[in-house]
């Protein structure tokens, strides 16, 4: 039987490229993709914002749709964070994790 656990969603515009979404460690569990509908859209999170990050997920979704993906397993992990390198044709940008603020976390949830 698979352990319950909490998660957190975090929505991020597509213009705030560059940026950490979440400073935290984290377990990327979900993402749902909104396109702009000005072509087709891609989406990349990285370890760093700086070009030197290693690119952990790349999304593609097609002009005017939004993809919603749940990832198996344990997802993702992003050990320093997440950062949106990339996000072109996209509206938004939606991150289902872990549970990373509250009462009694830390930043281990890895």
């Amino acid at each position: 039987m698979a352990i319950k656990a909490d998660i957190q969603a975090t929505r991020v515009a597509g213009t705030a490229t560059s940026t950490v979404v979440i400073a935290n460690p984290v377990r990327l569990k979900g993402i749902i993709v909104a396109n702009s509908g000005g072509g087709a859209g891609l989406v990349n999170l990285n370890t760093s914002a700086s070009s030197g990050g290693t690119n952990l997920l790349t999304v593609d979704v097609p002009n005017g749709d939004v993809v919603n993906f749940s990832l198996p397993e344990d997802g993702i992990l992003f050990p320093a964070g997440v950062y949106l390198s990339t996000a072109t044709n996209v509206t938004a940008v939606t991150l289902f994790t872990d549970k990373f603020s509250g009462p009694n976390l830390t930043g281990q949830n890895g």
